[in-house]
């Protein structure tokens, strides 16, 4: 068992089950993306959302100081391409992945749960990190997706529901 804090930190965040996205800009260079599990609604009005990007990746940089992302929140079907964006040396934006690179404008992945495409209006240091948030300007759904989840360093599908009730039944009511 580790005993500094930050293995610490690392080994209880590995519990922590997340949903799965890709970021992705275009720059100068070509598209840049990597696979995150730290997006967070931030407010609704406006809609901006938030993500973390090590400050040492080779991603993380061109993402934090792109004007314009997409945020693709992955289906259970796109581990592959989760994988591809976590390993510096696999392949990615192709064609076989889904990706369409247009110009000018963010990569689309087609057949994401969810795609948010937005500007960039803050970023934030964070120790190591950058917590970057975005003011979203548009957005696209596939409703009969089922959401990719990371936990302790795999790829789950969501599996049988825990319960069937609807959620103003499973939690007590507010007093009015």
């Amino acid at each position: 068992m580790s005993d500094t804090l930050t293995d610490q930190f690392k080994a209880g965040f590995r519990r922590y089950p997340t949903g799965v996205a890709v970021v992705a800009a275009s720059t100068e260079t070509g598209p840049v993306g990597a696979t995150v599990s730290s997006v967070a609604s931030v407010s609704a009005n406006p809609p901006l959302l938030s993500f973390s990007v090590s400050q040492a990746s080779r991603s993380g940089p061109a993402l934090a100081g792109s004007g314009r992302v997409g945020v693709h929140v992955l289906t259970e079907a796109q581990a592959d391409v989760a994988a591809a964006f976590a390993d510096r040396t696999a392949p990615r934006f192709t064609l076989g992945q889904g990706w369409r690179l247009p110009q000018g404008q963010p990569p689309v992945l087609e057949d994401a749960a969810a795609s948010f495409y937005g500007q960039v209006v803050r970023v934030v240091p964070a120790g190591e990190a950058w917590l970057v948030l975005v003011e979203i300007e548009s957005i696209t759904l596939d409703e009969a997706a089922d959401p990719l989840l990371h936990q302790d360093r795999r790829y789950w599908s969501l599996g049988a529901q825990v319960s069937t009730l609807p959620l103003d039944r499973v939690l007590p009511e507010k007093a009015s």
